[in-house]
């Protein structure tokens, strides 16, 4: 299938700093590229083990699906207050120090759950503000990582650095939950076990930060000290912001993404979460089983990582974003359907390995399209809109888990999953139609 997309006016400005010209070595033998991604998958092992620590810790003191979705819910809000502010930020400071920064605030919070268990004082509200400070410090670390990137690589090792990235976080998601079970299982309750849990995590958080501290490259070209239109100050700040929705605004691809992302992701919010439900519940599956089926969850992401360089190469986006999505809605309709724990290992591993590779491939498609000047604002404002159908779909997913079971919930969201599908599909073709263009690819 070919699709047509519109010529482009190059960027205002230089995706690079004349300064730092970034290391065209093989990403293997690019030692700050190493280093940022090393710090990138301490802190991903760690965030695998917890991820399977939370929902079980919060349904072992509240036996509530629907509190597990509103803290999940706490872990992507924080987006949605401070997500646009977060990319003025990034594009004006340090990045590196930001990045360091968020693994202390990390550290602190993840580590302050096991203190409280160890004292008998745990509660459900520190859980929420734990999750609240987790998606604050994880909405700089993400965009600021993100925005990074074209600074340790070269533009046309992007897509690939981004697949090592992904390959990175599969490769946690593959040991962490496998992981996180050991680890809970060592302790006497659900909750000791996790207590376990979350004081690896707190640890990992510590060894980013030491591969942090070790990045030469200055991860951001030097900036103006005033905003586009000579401002200074808070009219800066809204100059700042307004730039960079301006370029998003403006370009269709970019836009047409973001609104098939926003229903995605929304869709996605319930995965993990009605994955754990069904295990616990309607399978009767034990701890360690339960994390076979996220560990099979980072399988996918795995695979998604090793083929997404080569999938791009060879079709164009709005095809492959489209196919995708179908492949995801039978993915959730195959782990609603699941008789037993491998069935539902192996719809878990569909639907991550499309999440991945729409992560993939979107995050490459904008680290190229984008300067460097703008990567923070133009990236923070297409995740506000990401996180906040993240934000919704957890916290509805939760409900919806709680009132109508795992299996319909999930059901309903295959069903929702495969619309999307169908109306991208119908928009694409009309837009095609309607808005002949001058460049063919794919």
């Amino acid at each position: 299938m070919t699709t047509l997309i519109p010529v482009k006016s190059p960027p205002t400005g230089p995706p690079h700093s004349p300064a730092v010209v970034p290391d065209d070595r093989p990403l293997h033998r690019n030692a700050d590229f190493v280093r940022l991604w090393g710090s990138q998958v301490a802190s991903a092992i760690g965030a695998g083990v917890s991820k399977l620590a939370t929902p079980l810790l919060v349904l072992a003191l509240t036996g509530s699906p629907a509190d597990a979705g509103l803290i999940a819910a706490a872990q992507t809000l924080p987006f949605l207050i401070i997500g646009l502010l977060a990319g003025v930020i990034i594009d004006r400071n340090d990045r590196r120090r930001i990045l360091i920064g968020c693994d202390v605030a990390r550290l602190i919070s993840v580590g302050s759950v096991p203190i409280a268990w160890w004292f008998g004082a745990l509660t459900i509200p520190q859980l929420y503000v734990v999750a609240l400070v987790q998606g604050a410090s994880q909405a700089f670390a993400n965009l600021a990582q993100v925005s990074a990137l074209p600074r340790v690589v070269t533009r046309a090792q992007i897509t690939a650095a981004q697949a090592f990235n992904q390959a990175s976080n599969g490769v946690a998601t593959v040991l962490g939950p496998a992981l996180g079970a050991t680890i809970i299982g060592l302790g006497a309750t659900t909750p000791a076990g996790a207590a376990y849990g979350y004081s690896f995590d707190a640890m990992t958080y510590a060894f980013s930060m030491i591969a942090l501290v070790s990045v030469a490259t200055r991860l951001q070209a030097p900036r103006a000290t005033t905003g586009p239109d000579g401002s200074t100050g808070l009219g800066r700040l809204r100059a700042d912001i307004a730039e960079g929705l301006r370029y998003l605004w403006n370009d269709p691809d970019l836009q047409g993404m973001m609104a098939m992302n926003f229903v995605h992701r929304m869709l996605l919010g319930s995965l993990v979460l009605g994955a754990i439900v069904l295990a616990q519940s309607t399978l009767k599956a034990s701890t360690q089983e339960i994390g076979w089926v996220l560990t099979a969850g980072g399988g996918g992401s795995l695979v998604a990582a090793f083929v997404a360089t080569r999938l791009r190469a060879r079709f164009a986006i709005w095809p492959l974003m489209i196919v995708v999505v179908f492949a995801n809605a039978a993915g959730f309709a195959i782990l609603a359907g699941a008789p037993h724990i491998f069935v539902a290992m192996a719809g878990m591993a569909v639907a991550t390995f499309c999440e991945s590779l729409t992560g993939i491939v979107q995050v490459a498609f904008r680290l190229a399209a984008i300067p460097d000047a703008l990567q923070g604002r133009v990236n923070s404002a297409y995740r506000w809109v990401a996180y906040t159908g993240m934000t919704v779909g957890a916290a509805g997913g939760g409900f919806m888990l709680d009132h109508l079971g795992p299996r319909s919930a999930l059901a309903i969201a295959a069903g929702a999953m495969g619309g999307l599908g169908v109306a991208v599909l119908g928009l694409r073709v009309r837009r095609t139609r309607t808005h002949p263009p001058a460049i063919a690819t794919g």
